[in-house]
Order: C-alpha cells, then sequence, then structure tokens
C-alpha cells in the first residue's frame, strides 16, 4: 500500500511538471522554433541536470551500466519508440486548441488499463472501470472540446495515449531490468541526441526570456521523465490503480490556463474538477490493503 501511495503522489508531481511544460510548449511553438531546435536546447538543459542528479543518487554507473547486455533491449528501444511522440505534441500545440490536446491525452488510463490486462494479467474489477469512467466525464466537464477543431493533429496525436500506455505498462512489467533511472535516461536520451543533430546544420540562438523558457521545460521535463518512470517502475502489477490520478493535470492545467492565457471556470468545469478529485479519492478509498 505504501507503494501505491508513493506512486500516487509521483504521478501528481508528474501532472504538475506535464501542464507546466504542455504551458511552455504552447508558447515557444508559435514563435519561431522548429521542433528539434526545441527539444534539443531543452533536453540538453534537462541531460546536465540529469547527470548531477544521478551523481548524488547512487552514481551514473549504477543506474546507466546495466548488468546484462540484454538488460538494454527495452529500456532503449522504449526510448526509441518514444521519438515521435514529442515531435507530435510540438505540433499539435501548435495548431490544435489546448482543451482538444489535453482531452486526448486524458485517454491515456484508458490504455493503460488495457494494456495492464493484456501484458501484466492485471484483475481489474468493475468499480476501477467505472472510476476510469468519472474521472474521464469529469476531464470532458472542464476542458469542453470543440470538436468542430478537428484536423489532422488530432488524429495523430492519438499516437501519445496508446504508446504512452504501452510504455509505461512496459516498465512495470519489466522494471528488473533496469533501475527507475536508468529507464528514464534511455527513455529521453534518444529523442535528445536526435534533435541535436538537427540543431547543429540548423542552429538559433534564443533570447533571454526564451533560453529562460527552455531552461524550465528541460526541468520540467526530467521531472515528467523520473516520476512517471518511477511511478509505474514501483507499482508493478498495480499500475491501474495509480491511473486515475493522471486526471489531475486538468485540474493543473485549468490553474496553469487562467493564469497564462486568461481561461476562466464556470460551474460546469468545477464540477467537472470536483468528478476529477472524487475519482481518486474513491480509487484510494477502495484499493485493497
Amino acid at each position: 500500500m505504501k507503494k501505491i501511495f508513493v506512486g500516487i503522489v509521483l504521478i501528481c508531481c508528474n501532472t504538475f511538471a506535464g501542464a507546466s511544460i504542455d504551458t511552455i510548449t504552447k508558447i515557444l511553438s508559435t514563435s519561431s522554433f522548429m521542433w528539434y531546435q526545441y527539444w534539443s536546447i531543452s533536453n540538453i538543459f534537462a541531460l546536465i541536470l540529469f547527470l548531477v542528479f544521478l551523481i548524488f543518487n547512487g552514481g551514473i554507473k549504477k543506474h546507466l551500466i546495466l548488468k546484462k547486455r540484454s538488460n538494454y533491449l527495452i529500456p532503449v528501444l522504449r526510448g526509441i519508440l518514444f521519438i515521435p511522440i514529442p515531435i507530435l505534441i510540438f505540433f499539435s500545440l501548435r495548431y490544435l486548441p489546448l482543451n482538444i490536446y489535453t482531452s486526448i491525452l486524458i485517454t491515456m488510463p484508458f490504455f493503460i488499463f488495457i494494456f495492464s490486462k493484456i501484458l501484466q494479467k492485471e484483475k481489474i474489477n468493475f468499480i476501477h472501470w467505472l472510476i476510469i469512467l468519472l474521472g474521464f466525464i469529469g476531464a470532458l466537464l472542464v476542458i469542453k472540446p470543440d470538436l468542430n477543431a478537428i484536423n489532422v493533429y488530432m488524429i495523430l496525436i492519438f499516437a501519445m495515449p496508446i504508446l504512452g500506455g504501452i510504455l509505461n505498462v512496459v516498465v512495470s512489467k519489466y522494471s528488473d531490468k533496469a533501475t527507475a533511472l536508468g529507464y528514464s535516461f534511455y527513455f529521453f536520451f534518444p529523442i535528445t541526441l536526435i534533435s541535436t543533430i538537427l540543431f547543429l546544420f540548423d542552429p538559433i540562438i534564443p533570447s533571454n526570456r526564451e533560453l529562460l523558457l527552455l531552461f524550465f521545460s528541460g526541468l520540467f521535463f526530467i521531472i515528467i521523465t523520473i516520476t512517471w518512470t518511477a511511478a509505474f517502475h514501483i507499482a508493478g502489477k498495480h499500475s491501474s490503480i495509480i491511473s486515475p490520478f493522471i486526471y489531475t493535470q486538468i485540474v493543473w492545467a485549468s490553474i496553469f490556463g487562467g493564469i497564462f492565457f486568461g481561461e476562466s471556470l464556470d460551474i460546469i468545469a468545477i464540477f467537472g474538477l470536483i468528478l476529477i478529485i472524487a475519482s481518486g479519492t474513491i480509487t484510494i478509498i477502495f484499493t485493497p490493503k
């Protein structure tokens, strides 16, 4: 039960960082940045911070040098499969309304449930499906997506929750292959490497304001990677229990939307937030000791 609680806290920290990086990406994606320029600079910051973090948490050798050669396969393959996702995020936030993007993102708990059932043979009862549905309805009431804004990016971005569901259940299933920090490094290193190589052929000099935003983007990206991976790494065969807390990103996104984009919450949206909080509370109550 203690591990599940830690996993829930990590997911909530992750969704806060996720809403933060979405806000920054939304701001910078409408500027002159290309996706590789954005992710290379921000991820280099992230990589430096991560390596410093590793030094104070058992060292680089402990987490990045795996016991067997075969152990590298899943962490590295997971990172390679992740490469299209940041690119899709960058372009989707440029061409999609934030509420549409978020409404697609929050379908991930459904896919985590499905892949947990397939890959880990988790016993997912009716109450957990009901909790997921409750949180999803609450999220829709908050974001109220405009279906008239449907375009090709809306279809493509569905790759994120589907692939994300698979990749995170894989961490739970194969947690013995690497530490959570090892999985985290091999998760974001491939996209950082590809972006940096392309950046060298088409560099850009950001302004001081943009550089500051890129630094915080890198910081939040590493927080996202570590908390998300660690949550599913320790959850093991109970990944479906922590999944409803992904909906807390709607809470953070609503707050940031009000602060940075002047968005306000009406009575329906407030009711939706209550449903989201209720879905998380019910999860805790009905989780077996």
